[in-house]
C-alpha cells in the first residue's frame, strides 16, 4: 500500500467527524453538568473555531480561498481545547477530559496526514 492522497483522503472526513462529535458532546456535557461559564465558553469556542476551520478547509479545496486559511482557526481550536483541559483537570470531569483529548488527538492526526501527503 502506497501513502498517497487517493488512499489516505477518506481519513480526513472521518477525523473531521470525530472532532465535531467529541467537541459537541463535550459542550453538551459541560452545559448539562453545570461546568461553569468559563468551561462553557472554552468548549463553545473550540467547537466554533473548529467549524470555521472545517468550512475554510472545504472552501480552499474548491479554490475559493488560500490552502492555508484554515490553519489559524485550527490553532485557535487547539488552544481552546488546551485551555479547557487545564481548566477542568482534576475536577472530576473524566469524560470531559477524554472527549477533549480525543478531539485534540484527531486534530493532530489530521495535521500528521497533511504532513505525510505533502512530503
Amino acid at each position: 500500500m502506497t501513502l498517497s492522497a487517493k488512499v489516505l483522503w477518506p481519513l480526513f472526513p472521518l477525523l473531521l467527524l470525530i472532532v465535531v462529535v467529541c467537541l459537541t458532546w463535550a459542550l453538551v456535557y459541560v452545559v448539562r453538568r453545570s461546568g461553569g461559564a468559563t468551561a462553557v465558553w472554552l468548549q463553545g469556542g473550540a467547537l466554533a473555531c473548529y467549524l470555521l476551520a472545517a468550512v475554510a478547509a472545504m472552501a480552499s479545496e474548491r479554490g475559493a480561498l488560500s490552502a492555508n486559511i484554515h490553519r489559524p482557526f485550527s490553532l485557535l481550536t487547539q488552544l481552546a481545547i488546551a485551555l479547557a483541559l487545564v481548566h477542568i483537570w482534576g475536577r472530576g470531569h473524566r469524560p470531559l477530559v477524554l472527549l477533549n483529548m480525543s478531539a485534540l488527538a484527531a486534530i493532530l492526526a489530521d495535521t500528521a496526514l497533511h504532513y505525510l501527503l505533502t512530503r
